[in-house]
This record gives structure tokens, C-alpha cells and sequence, in this order.
């Protein structure tokens, strides 16, 4: 019997669905599991209401849930073409005139798909998601006050769809409201006409004050007016208070690829170390696309006979999921350290696994 490009398609989609919600099920458990465990001794050891606790698990899931799709798409793959090899399916499929690739295409369909969502979730839930659960934890559920002083700020005023001004300090001591070498650009019409530089900008009196400062007034006509100022002399209106400034500084996990880069270019652009920004960026790319990458692997290991399909397709992912990250992780730490470059840091994984999967493909295709 032939098989006809709709019945196959429907018939792989279907084997994979299965055990593609399973995979999600199964390596979410196992990565929430350690966060779950922290998260009640910390409710019985502060006596801490369960309440924030559970919001907390329950906006960490968005994260996991990204983490853990190019393992059930790998772990899918394996499961259903394991299954159709033992029950000699992929045989009769090949025997029937159906190519492997023709096999395979709905397989890699779905994993691109996956891509895709994978990409979209970590980019428009995940950083807020991120951000709000660590605020919970800190102040809800732990008590506390998020931490007092950060490096590398920068905080943003907006008029309509125009920069207004932009604040750049070197550190941020959330103890005593005060911003460290900080640099303050004013816009007009998305250019600076005004910059200024100040040891210190400190809340006093509800409201911020610049301490030590020079300020550069650019003139149409060209000109440069230098003004200093003393301590506490000149006002400084940024629109948050040191609460809230408190809060809008964030992790490279809580911001979405946008906001990311624009940080990057502004740290860059003060003479700040950008790698580990730089390798966390192109993460947001390399790991939703590692369930392609998985996929491609996946298929030719899978199409092919097992004698117990489900307990050597799980073996199977397990081993290669670990290499994966392994070979993630050392590649984050030396692009972090400036051995590698920051994109081939976070993409050597795929990459390698990419060359080895394209290889067995091409070998399972002849």
C-alpha cells in the first residue's frame, strides 16, 4: 500500500503528539521539582505565607516550559520513530516508495513550529513572568527587599515614541537613593542638546539632586555652554522614585531581546565588559532553536529498529540532552571569559550537534 502525503503526515504528527505532551510533562516536573522543594522549606523555615510561594512556582513555569520543549521534541521524535521501526512501519513505508526525508519532513515541520513558539513565549512572557517572581520571592515570600546595589544602570524617560533623556550610572545604592558616576543626555528630536556628568545624583527632600556635577549645553548655532554645580545645587527630574528605580533594574533573563541590545549598546558605549550580556542575547536564539537542531538529530537515530522502543528512546535523549548542555554550558563560560566570541559561545551547541545531525541525515537519506 502507498501512503499518501496527508495519511502519513497526519499518521508521524500523530505518534509524536503523544509523546511530545509527555516529554513537556516529564522534564518540567523533574526541573520544577528543585525549585519546588527550596520554595517549601522556605514557607516552613520563615513562615512564610504559601499564597506568594505558589505564584512564584507558578510564574517560574513559563521559563521551564522553554527549557524543557527541545527535549520533548527530541524525546518525541525518538519515542514515535522507534515505535513505527519496531513495528517494521518505517519498512513498509520505505518499501511502499516513501523517501526518509519524506518521512522526516513532517517531524521537522513540527519541531520548526515548536522553534517558533518556544522563540515568541521567551520573548513576550517569560522576561515579565521572570521579573515578577523574583519580586514575589523577595519581598512576599522572603521577606526582604530586592538587592540594594546594582552596577550598570540605566533608566529611560520617553515622550511619546521619542527618547527624552536617558540616566547612565556605574552603580546604584538602593540604601542611600544614590547613583554613582552617573551620565544624564537630553534629548530634542532624538538628539542630544544637553549632556551631564555627576559624581553623585541623591534623593533628598523627595526629590533628586545632582552633587559635583558639569553639564554640556549644545546651541543649534554650534555653541557649548559648560555649567558646574556643587553639591545638592541642581534638581533632577528622572520620574521614579528609589523604590521604583529599585524595581526597574533587571536581569538579562527579565528582558526581552529589544531591551537587551539597547542595554548592551549603552553599557558598550561606557567601556563596561558586555560579554556575559552578549552571550545571554544570543541565547534568546540558540535554545528555541535547539528543538530543530533535535529533531534533525532525532530522526535518524530513531528510524531504525528497537526492540523496545520507548525505554532506548528515552535512554537515548537523556544521553544527548546531556551533551548538549554540557557543551552549552562550557561555551557560555568561555565566551563569558573572551576565549570565544559571544555568538559562537552560545551557538557551539547547536552547531555541533547541527554538523552530526545533518551527517546521520544524509547518511539515513542514501
Amino acid at each position: 500500500m502507498r501512503w499518501g502525503p496527508t495519511l502519513l503526515d497526519r499518521y508521524i504528527v500523530r505518534e509524536m503528539l503523544g509523546p511530545l505532551f509527555f516529554g513537556i510533562a516529564a522534564f518540567t516536573s523533574l526541573f520544577v521539582s528543585g525549585d519546588l522543594l527550596s520554595l517549601a522549606n522556605t514557607v516552613v523555615e520563615l513562615g512564610a505565607p504559601i499564597e506568594p510561594a505558589l505564584r512564584v512556582f507558578l510564574l517560574k513555569l513559563p521559563q521551564i516550559i522553554v527549557w524543557t520543549l527541545p527535549m520533548s521534541v527530541l524525546l518525541a521524535t525518538l519515542l514515535a520513530l522507534s515505535r513505527l521501526s519496531a513495528n517494521s512501519e518505517i519498512v513498509a513505508m520505505r518499501a511502499g516508495g516513501t523517501s526518509f526525508f519524506r518521512i522526516a519532513a513532517p517531524i521537522l515541520v513540527i519541531s520548526l513550529i515548536v522553534s517558533i513558539i518556544s522563540f515568541v513565549v521567551n520573548e513576550t512572557i517569560v522576561p515579565e513572568t521572570n521579573a515578577e517572581s523574583r519580586r514575589i520571592l523577595v519581598e512576599e515570600v522572603r521577606g526582604g527587599t530586592l538587592p540594594t546595589v546594582t552596577r550598570h544602570v540605566v533608566i529611560k524617560g520617553e515622550r511619546g515614541n521619542d527618547l527624552d533623556w536617558m540616566l547612565y550610572a556605574n552603580r546604584y545604592d538602593g540604601r542611600t537613593s544614590t547613583f554613582h558616576q552617573a551620565t544624564l543626555v537630553y534629548m530634542a528630536n532624538n538628539e542630544p542638546v544637553q549632556t551631564a556628568f555627576a559624581d553623585r545624583i541623591v534623593w533628598q527632600n523627595d526629590r533628586w539632586v545632582m552633587e559635583n556635577g558639569v553639564a554640556y549645553h549644545f546651541s543649534r548655532d554650534g555653541n557649548v555652554v559648560v555649567a558646574t554645580y556643587p553639591a545638592h545645587t541642581r534638581p533632577v527630574e528622572l520620574g521614579q522614585t528609589p523604590q521604583q528605580v529599585a524595581r526597574l533594574q533587571k536581569r538579562p533573563e527579565e528582558m526581552g531581546l529589544a531591551e537587551l541590545k539597547e542595554h548592551i549598546e549603552v553599557l558598550n558605549a561606557q567601556g563596561a565588559d558586555v560579554r556575559s550580556l552578549e552571550v545571554q542575547m544570543h541565547l534568546k536564539y540558540s535554545i528555541p532553536m535547539a528543538s530543530l537542531v533535535f529533531a534533525l538529530v532525532g530522526t535518524p537515530l530513531g528510524i531504525q529498529s528497537h526492540r523496545s522502543a520507548r525505554s532506548t528512546g528515552f535512554g537515548l535523549s537523556i544521553i544527548i540532552i546531556f551533551l548538549y548542555y554540557i557543551v552549552m554550558t562550557l561555551g557560555s563560560a568561555l565566551g563569558q571569559a573572551g576565549v570565544l566570541p559571544p555568538a559562537l559561545a552560545a551557538w557551539i551547541q547547536n552547531l555541533l550537534l547541527g554538523v552530526y545531525g545533518a551527517y546521520r541525515f544524509y547518511k539515513s537519506a542514501r
